[in-house]
């Protein structure tokens, strides 16, 4: 049994391992960060960490969130760094059973990328897809991605 925070991006329910996230923030004075994808709002200081902060209802749907102001930040592992993940809401933290998970058999399901979903779980409320944070970019995404969280916050 694994526990998994779930959240929402749009009208899709999604989970992450809770081992995969370190705590949910809320966005405040992030700083926007010009040639960027649309998906990175920006950054914002963190524990004296700059965070990038990636807007997952736009990098998903290309709908960016109307009002970030008012959605939480689940702070993710993502390869040897820290990430912001802005999503509509947090849910609930729960815990699945191994045979609740249905395996993803394949990269394409239905023509779609999956790589970023290690699984599905069927729950009463339908199907949650379980991402997994380290695959969210492609290559070229993700080395958008590497070159921004780079930049270390200066102090004063």
């Amino acid at each position: 049994m694994t526990q998994y925070i779930l959240f929402k991006a749009g009208d899709q329910t999604f989970g992450l391992p809770i081992s995969e996230t370190d705590k949910i923030i809320a966005l405040e004075n992030h700083t926007p960060v010009p040639d960027m994808s649309s998906y990175i709002v920006g950054v914002q200081e963190v524990e004296g960490e700059v965070i990038a902060v990636i807007d997952l209802l736009d990098r998903f749907y290309q709908k960016p969130h109307l009002s970030p102001e008012e959605a939480d930040i689940i702070l993710v592992n993502w390869k040897d760094t820290t990430i912001g993940l802005l999503v509509d809401e947090v849910t609930v933290v729960k815990t699945f059973n191994t045979e609740d998970l249905l395996e993803t058999e394949e990269e394409k399901i239905d023509g779609l990328s999956t790589s970023y979903i290690s699984f599905f779980v069927q729950t009463e409320e339908g199907i949650i897809p379980i991402l997994d944070s380290h695959y969210l970019f492609a290559e070229e995404k993700g080395d958008e991605l590497r070159r921004l969280v780079s930049i270390h916050a200066v102090k004063d």
